[in-house]
């Protein structure tokens, strides 16, 4: 029988393990700062917040809607619109949210395609099955790892979808949101999945989807957007009040009851730490990005797209098929406390995307939020060869580099 020592012990092992000893190299993950963290756990955890607009349904909730609305107002002003709810705990339950206020089960959505680098919640797989609806993919340009435009538009035109889902799991470039946006339906909704960039549009270093033309922005808020794990949905200035409302009646009553209302001091925070700093903490992410792709690629790894410099996001694709594939290589890897994950690239037949697809995804949001750099990047590269070239285990060596790196930059001070 488990007891209360086997759980501090436990946990005590993570916290050194991955803090301490560990390269971070997941695309989805990130730490929040000290100041957040400590605001994390509060009174707030256990209680409930269920409201229509500012109609509180339980009472004790006074300072819980107040927590609420001003996170809430912290991304109107920075996104400059109205229409902000930060209570969907999930990015995927975000795009729950955008499905069930404008598709109704046998709708159509057309979306980028898990070859391609969806979400699953896009597909018949995920929440847009589950919801009734029929996902469609969209045409790939696998050269430019982006959205064939032309083709893509002609395929929108043709089975007249009820939402087109932009924004991506695997995401190197920004995507033609404004060139779809023209060529469509004005009536079709552009939603953008912004959950793996959100922190690099915060910041102003990658693309604007709303000022381009999406609908709705959805995202979680604890990748490159650094806060604790949840969800926000962002309409765009130009939707109509009704239209706000459905997405507000789709959250409550109808999916969110708790809203883990906990979470908000820590978000309030960090999006008051982005202002502060995320223009700065952006750019470093994809200097890095871009210097440890260049770095892989001159040790001999295939990583995707060289002629379009690699990468403009936290992310980088590596074809590691040479050693064997994703699944063996992140294994590797981890036993080197190098934390990274397998991948699916669209070359590869579907039976191999979960099994053992040809990519690794390498992100480096979270050891930028550490304080690493370029020459970091550099080194770290050096140790891929190691590890994958000349079968080397590089563990001491790994968590030699973190111990220089145990400071969270980026954020406001503790005390």
């Amino acid at each position: 029988m488990p007891n209360l020592e086997d759980i501090i012990k436990l946990v005590d092992r993570q916290n050194r393990w991955r803090r301490q000893e560990c390269l971070n190299l997941i695309a989805s993950e990130s730490v929040m700062s000290p100041l957040a963290e400590k605001y994390y756990i509060s009174d707030f955890h256990g209680r409930y917040n269920e409201h229509s607009g500012p109609e509180r349904h339980y009472c004790g909730t006074i300072h819980s809607y107040e927590i609420e609305e001003l996170c809430n107002q912290i991304f109107r002003e920075r996104f400059e619109t109205p229409f902000v709810d930060v209570r969907p705990i999930s990015g995927a339950i975000a795009n729950m949210v955008v499905y069930t206020a404008f598709a109704r089960p046998g709708d159509i959505i057309v979306a980028l395609g898990i070859p391609n680098g969806a979400h699953v919640s896009s597909t018949q797989w995920g929440i847009a099955g589950v919801r009734g609806l029929k996902s469609i993919d969209m045409f790939f340009d696998i050269e430019n790892m982006n959205i064939d435009v032309e083709n893509t538009v002609k395929l929108i035109d043709k089975v007249k979808p009820k939402i087109v889902m932009l924004g991506a799991s695997v995401i190197l470039f920004p995507e033609p949101v404004k060139e779809i946006r023209e060529r469509i339906d004005p009536k079709i909704k552009i939603v953008y999945d912004a959950s793996h960039v959100f922190g690099l549009i915060y910041g102003g270093v990658f693309q604007q989807p709303l000022e381009e033309g999406a609908d709705l922005i959805t995202s979680s808020t604890h990748k490159t957007f650094q806060g604790p794990q949840g969800g926000i949905v962002i309409g765009s200035k130009n939707l109509s009040g009704e239209e706000w409302q459905k997405v507000e009646t789709a959250i409550f009553p109808g999916i969110m009851s708790n809203t883990h209302i906990h979470r908000f001091p820590a978000l309030a925070i960090t999006a008051l730490e982005m202002n502060e700093f995320g223009k700065d903490y952006a750019k470093q992410v994809v200097k890095n990005a871009k210097v440890l792709a260049e770095s892989l690629y001159e040790k001999g790894f295939d990583v995707l797209c060289p002629n379009l410099g690699f990468t403009e996001s936290h992310q980088i694709l590596v074809n590691v098929s040479k050693f064997g594939g994703g699944k063996p290589v992140s294994e590797l890897l981890e036993e080197s406390n190098i934390i990274c994950n397998k991948i699916a690239l669209p070359t590869d037949k579907p039976q191999d995307a979960t099994r053992n697809p040809s990519g690794i995804r390498l992100g480096v949001q979270e050891l930028t939020r550490w304080g690493m750099k370029e020459e970091e990047m550099r080194t770290i590269a050096e140790l891929f060869k190691k590890v994958l070239v000349e079968e080397k285990n590089v563990k001491n060596e790994v968590i030699e580099l973190k111990n220089r790196f145990n400071e969270v930059h980026y954020c406001f001070k503790l005390g």
